[in-house]
């Protein structure tokens, strides 16, 4: 009987095909079932989810937050004593305290995925919560995966998950909006040159300069919000993130404290 730590995947798109390719070649017993099969399987198949379940220590979910209730609503069912289930789906914190409730004591993970699979595949860093969250670290730590340990209660990774993303989809999205803005004005070439110079030169002081520059000059800088509303209505762009920089910036004149700001 194998020691290898035993693994049943469920979801073999993108980034389950990366995770469950690297947690074999990391040394586990990987298997995987996907209701559409891959064109190349990245590790054995399973003909069904009974049997990607069926002697499993951990069985990975990681399909998407409209399917994780209907994956796990079938799992629960099959688990056997001591088996890990792990939620790796990105879903707010309401739907990873639901799924919990479909499994016994010390059964579900919460499992966070904090950035881009590609690149990184199993070595991605992934927090970790829920009454199974100990067990899912310890049994997969050794394959020299990157884990956090957040909280043995779930929601409380995927809260990580999901605070993230305002920071990196609000700056995405600004970028665009900038490149938007000066796409109307022909300034664009110029803007992207401008954008690239900024995180070229970014650090974490960046960040902290951010917050003590905008507390120490957040009139002026609502001022010149003012400007750039005026000088993008001039040229008939309506920006899709300006508004709430404004909003943000008033928030902060009528008292509202920005942290880590002193």
């Amino acid at each position: 009987m194998s020691s290898r730590v035993r693994i049943g995947v469920i979801g073999l798109g993108e980034a389950g095909s990366l995770i469950a390719a690297g947690l074999q070649a990391a040394g586990a017993d990987v298997v995987g079932f996907d209701p559409v099969v891959p064109e190349t399987p990245p590790v054995p198949l399973a003909p069904d989810v009974a049997a990607v379940v069926t002697g499993a220590d951990i069985v990975i979910s990681i399909n998407s937050s409209t399917a994780a209730k209907k994956v796990a609503e079938q799992v629960a069912p099959l688990l056997g004593a001591g088996t890990v289930y792990a939620d790796l789906n990105t879903g707010t914190p309401a739907l990873k305290k639901a799924l919990a409730g479909l499994f016994g004591d010390g059964v579900f993970a919460d499992v966070a995925i904090m950035k881009p699979v590609p690149g990184l595949a199993e070595k991605v860093p992934m927090g970790v919560a829920g009454p199974g969250a100990r067990r899912f670290v310890d049994l997969l730590e050794p394959l020299g995966l990157n884990l956090e340990y957040v909280s043995d209660v779930p929601g409380e990774a995927a809260a990580r998950k999901l605070l993230r993303s305002i920071l990196a989809k609000g700056m995405a999205a600004v970028l665009i909006d900038t490149l938007w803005a000066a796409e109307s004005m022909g300034l664009q070439q110029w803007a992207y040159e401008e954008i690239l110079r900024e995180f070229d030169s970014s650090s974490p002081e960046t960040a902290k300069r951010y917050l003590t520059g905008t507390a120490q000059h957040v009139k002026r800088r609502q001022i010149e919000m003012m400007d750039v509303t005026e000088m993008l209505n001039e040229v008939g762009y309506q920006s899709t993130m300006v508004d709430g920089v404004a909003l943000t910036y008033s928030r902060i004149l009528h008292s509202k404290k920005i942290p880590y700001s002193k």
